[in-house]
């Protein structure tokens, strides 16, 4: 793996989006920031990390792709925040669809992944992580929490990078497999949980996902399929 550490920069996924155009990179490149400007979240959200405090990156995934979907590339690499998670820190946590990483209810990381493509053909991947570590304050998102709000410890940061991206690219050599164990990691699979869409509040079953990374949710004695756009966890 090749890491580059910057001090700063607008988005690590940017970033590293940029410097693919302008030369070849290896697969599994790394580009790991104290700090972003313009930090992204899913739908256009910010993500906002005290700087210094954090894990933000991104890594550059080329190799053996083509053949993948990007929802079974956003399962690889959830199941292996929550694997390292699990396996190096010993902390227990869940995916709550599609991307956010929750311990004990609360986000403590999430994921935005930016796919080229020629054709039909998939290129690379860009996959961002965020990843709450000794930030204390979360002013404005009651929902957030921090591996040091969790343990009482303080992290070294680059040390807790290299430990995933090692579970990270063990996972990679074989997706499919990894990719079976989502759902058993998923936040409140098989339980009744409340929704919100654009005209109703609701209570379901979460069911799992389509291979297309749809939620799968029983309501009442139906299935139906949702996307991201048209859904809101109450929890």
């Amino acid at each position: 793996m090749h890491i580059v550490k910057l001090h700063a920069t607008t988005s690590t996924n940017d970033e590293l989006k940029s410097r693919f155009r302008e030369s070849v990179l290896p697969h599994l490149t790394v580009i790991y920031s104290l700090k972003q400007t313009s930090g992204k979240g899913q739908l256009g959200a910010q993500w906002v990390a005290e700087e210094g405090k954090n894990l933000t990156f991104s890594v550059l995934l080329t190799e053996r792709i083509a053949s993948l979907t990007p929802f079974l590339i956003n399962q690889v690499v959830s199941v292996s925040i929550v694997e390292w998670l699990k396996k190096d820190l010993q902390i227990q946590s869940k995916i709550k669809w599609p991307n956010d990483i929750l311990s004990v209810n609360h986000k403590l990381a999430g994921i935005l992944i930016e796919n080229s493509y020629s054709g039909n053909v998939l290129l690379s991947s860009v996959v961002g992580v965020g990843i709450n570590v000794n930030q204390n304050d979360f002013q404005g998102l009651p929902k957030a929490i921090s591996l040091k709000n969790i343990t009482g410890k303080e992290f070294e940061l680059e040390e807790l990078l290299i430990g995933f991206l090692n579970i990270l690219k063990s996972n990679l050599r074989d997706p499919l497999k990894v990719a079976q164990d989502y759902h058993k990691h998923l936040f409140k699979y098989r339980q009744i949980t409340r929704f919100e869409t654009s005209d109703s509040i609701f209570d379901a079953r979460v069911e799992g996902t389509d291979k297309d990374g749809k939620l799968i949710l029983k309501v009442g004695d139906l299935l139906n399929a949702y996307d991201l756009k048209e859904l809101k966890w109450i929890y």
